[in-house]
């Protein structure tokens, strides 16, 4: 199924209901890096082919868009494995029924960025 990387932000419940549904899930608290700096999350799940997943969204939508345009300049030459992030926070277990879900119906997310808009009831990709 899916490899994800939760950022501290997600509930470590979230990658239980993951881990259950037979996703590979790793949890910033489980690797002890809880209190990592932003570029460095997104770096290492880039460097393990994981998914972040993050209710940090503006943070990582102006990540997201560096790594694109390091990615255009030619300095950077791998990919993310995607970002999947919300308008606002979800209950844990509707969260994690939702990045199951993403994975099972969208195609891979990789160098995307992935917002769940409640009012919309709907993933929507994030710009460029």
């Amino acid at each position: 199924m899916g490899l994800f990387y939760l950022d501290e932000d997600i509930p470590p419940e979230v990658g239980k209901i993951l881990a259950q549904r037979a996703h590979d899930v790793v949890h910033v608290f489980d690797l002890g890096v809880r209190s990592t700096i932003d570029p460095e999350h997104l770096r290492v799940a880039a460097r393990d082919e994981r998914i972040l997943v993050t209710f940090n969204r503006n943070d990582f939508r102006e990540l997201h868009q560096l790594w694109v345009a390091l990615s255009a300049w030619g300095t950077l030459d791998q990919p993310h494995a995607g970002i999947l992030t919300s308008w606002g926070q979800i209950p844990a277990t509707q969260w994690a029924d939702l990045v199951h879900a993403f994975v099972g119906h969208h195609e891979s997310p990789r160098n995307q960025i992935w917002e769940w808009r409640p009012q919309q009831q709907m993933w929507e990709r994030f710009g460029w």
